[in-house]
């Protein structure tokens, strides 16, 4: 994960200077009698920051550590819409997501029952040599998010809501490294309301999944995730 970090880091660096730019696509232009314009927008805003588990059985969410809980998500374009000198703006958007969800009890990970599903089983069992570092469930997502703008010279607010499928899943841990594909552990839809606020292209956001992230024989559980955004 550190060389993940780095790299995104290097990218957001290369990235930042061009964040804010954008490209008018004719082809999508619109023509009313209130002057609705639109444009294809190449910003590729980016989101950084953890999850946690948020919903009624929370509490049995087979997770709690939070600060290696990561989440990334890379908004590849968007098609917004305005009017002339209005301060509100909508828009539809492609983004790429990925979480890390990390296990409180390092010492278990998840693997399938021969009675159907997933069970939690020790890791020690399959491999001698694992020093307890790291157990995690990692997946992927390409998701549409549509968002309403508030503007205000440099500053925005924005609410809205998006729709995501889960491209991958897996369960991972570290020493020895260890990764095992299991898209049946996961709810492969998410639907997600989100909020956020930024001045420049530097802000904050909040994404609160309230479909189950597991299977509903696992958890009934959503995922909240909230950090930092550059780009928006």
């Amino acid at each position: 994960m550190k060389k993940i970090i780095v790299v995104l880091a290097a990218l957001t660096l290369a990235i930042a200077p061009a964040a804010a730019q954008k490209i008018d696509y004719d082809g999508l232009a619109l023509r009313s009698g209130k002057g609705v314009d639109s444009n294809l927008r190449v910003a590729f805003p980016m989101f950084f920051g953890f999850s946690m588990p948020l919903g009624a059985d929370s509490a049995t969410f087979p997770q709690n550590k939070f600060f290696q809980s990561f989440y990334y998500g890379l908004e590849m374009a968007s098609i917004r819409f305005a009017s002339p000198n209005s301060p509100i703006e909508f828009s539809l958007g492609l983004r790429w997501t990925f979480m890390d969800i990390a296990f409180e009890d390092t010492s278990v990970t998840y693997r399938p029952s021969s009675e159907g599903g997933y069970k939690t089983v020790p890791i020690i069992e399959e491999s001698a040599t694992y020093d307890g570092t790291k157990s995690k469930v990692h997946t992927n997502y390409l998701g549409i998010p549509a968002r309403l703008y508030f503007t205000a010279g440099k500053a925005k607010l924005y609410a809205g809501a998006s729709a995501d499928y889960m491209i991958k899943g897996w369960t991972k841990y570290r020493n020895p490294g260890y990764r095992e594909y299991c898209n049946d552990l996961f709810n492969r839809f998410r639907a997600s309301a989100e909020a956020g606020a930024s001045y420049g292209i530097i802000g904050i956001f909040a994404n609160y999944s309230f479909t189950p992230f597991f299977t509903e024989s696992i958890s009934k559980s959503g995922v909240i995730s909230f950090g930092l955004t550059l780009g928006m």
